[in-house]
C-alpha cells in the first residue's frame, strides 16, 4: 500500500507539465502552434520512477531473502541429504551381486546392498554419514522397506543394521 502513494505522487507530477499547458490551451483559445511533447513528458517520468521501482523491488528481494533464508537452506540441506540416500541405495543396487531393483530380495542379498549402499554413501557422501552417524543402517534399510525390496521375514535380527564400512580416509 505505502509503495502506491510515491508511484501516485510521480504520475501527478509526472503531469503537471500537460495539465499546465492544457489550462493555458484552453484559456487562450484553440491555438493550433501549442504542442505537447507527450512522449519527451512520458520518457522523463520514466527516467524519475524507474530508480524508485528498482530501489524497491531490491529491497522488497533482500528482505525476502532475509525472511525466508533459512527455510530455503534447511530444504535444499534435506533435498542433498535424500538425493545422496536415494543415490546410494542405487549404487547398492547396482553393485551387489544378484540384486535387482523391483524384486524382493533374499536376506543376504539385502545385506549386501546395505554395504554396498553405505560404502557409497561413505565414498561419495561423507557429510552424510557423518551427519547421520549410527542412523545409516536404519535409514538404508527403510529406504529398502519403502521400496518393496524386502521379504516379509525380513528383521532387525537377520539385517544388517550397523553396515561395516571401509573409511578409507583414515590411515
Amino acid at each position: 500500500m505505502r509503495a502506491r502513494i510515491p508511484l501516485a505522487a510521480a504520475m501527478a507530477l509526472a503531469s503537471l507539465p500537460a495539465l499546465a499547458a492544457s489550462a493555458a490551451h484552453s484559456a487562450a483559445g484553440p491555438d493550433p502552434d501549442v504542442i505537447v511533447p507527450l512522449g519527451k513528458l512520458v520518457s522523463e517520468a520514466l527516467s524519475v520512477i524507474e530508480p524508485l521501482v528498482l530501489s524497491l523491488g531490491g529491497a522488497m528481494l533482500a528482505w525476502l531473502v532475509a525472511r525466508l533464508g533459512p527455510e530455503i537452506a534447511k530444504a535444499l540441506h534435506a533435498a542433498q541429504i535424500d538425493r545422496a540416500l536415494t543415490q546410494a541405495i542405487d549404487a547398492g543396487f547396482a553393485l551387489a551381486e544378484g540384486a535387482a531393483q523391483g524384486k524382493v530380495l533374499d536376506i543376504p542379498v539385502a545385506n549386501a546392498v546395505i554395504r554396498q549402499a553405505a560404502q557409497y554413501l561413505v565414498d561419495h557422501a561423507p557429510d552424510v554419514v557423518k551427519e547421520l552417524g549410527e542412523a545409516v543402517g536404519p535409514i538404508l534399510i527403510a529406504r529398502l522397506s519403502a521400496a518393496g525390496a524386502l521379504p516379509s521375514n525380513a528383521s532387525a535380527a537377520n539385517l544388517t543394521l550397523a553396515p561395516t564400512i571401509d573409511r578409507r580416509d583414515q590411515p
